[in-house]
């Protein structure tokens, strides 16, 4: 399965956060207009939505006075059973955030995630060394590829696409894809080019 082309910005529905330009990006990629009953319809029926919908609001209780951090664990906690993807509470997301195929994707403490970032199964973002700091930084646009692991203190620029199972150690800049273990930067020609990254 394709990712949606998500090379222009959508215009931002109505209600301008983070969950309508979530349940805007499904619509593109199912061919359907964006509205109560698609998202009903996700919500019940499509795990990656249901994903991103627990996201956003374990982010909303997050805020809320006393009770927030507890009821934010513990649907943290039944979204990481339910799903089988670790995502830390610290990790954060922008808007438009695509998983079609969510199984084992681990995001760690402190990780960011640009807007309308695709990120598909078995893809890590966390830390290169549990007693070394520092964790993935990811612009606006970027597709994850399934089995991708971007690992330690690193920045990956806007409209970056990471190739299946490629292992990112370095800074990627914007508009580039990086494939391979060690990942490489891909020239025009779809060569890899220069020194492992």
């Amino acid at each position: 399965m394709t990712a949606p082309d998500l090379s222009v910005r959508p215009v931002p529905l109505p209600m301008a956060n983070k969950l309508g330009q979530d349940l805007d990006v499904w619509a593109r990629a199912r061919g359907r207009p964006a509205g109560l009953l698609l998202l009903l319809r996700l919500a019940l029926l499509e795990p990656g939505f249901q994903l991103a919908l627990s996201l956003r609001l374990q982010e909303a209780l997050g805020r809320l006075p006393l009770i927030g951090r507890p009821l934010r664990r513990l649907l943290w906690y039944a979204t990481t059973i339910w799903t089988s993807c670790h995502i830390a509470p610290t990790a954060r997301f922008g808007g438009g955030l695509y998983m079609p195929h969510p199984t084992g994707i681990v995001v760690g403490d402190g990780v960011i995630v640009g807007s309308y970032a695709t990120i598909f199964q078995q893809v890590t973002l966390g830390r290169h060394h549990p007693d070394i700091a520092g964790a993935p930084s990811l612009g606006d646009y970027c597709q994850l590829c399934a089995g991708a692991k971007i690992l330690g203190a690193i920045t990956l620029g806007d409209h970056v696409t990471i190739g299946a199972n490629a292992v990112v150690l370095a800074d990627i800049p914007s508009g580039n894809t990086a494939v391979g273990i060690p990942a490489r930067i891909l020239d025009h020609d779809g060569e890899c080019a220069g020194a492992p990254v």
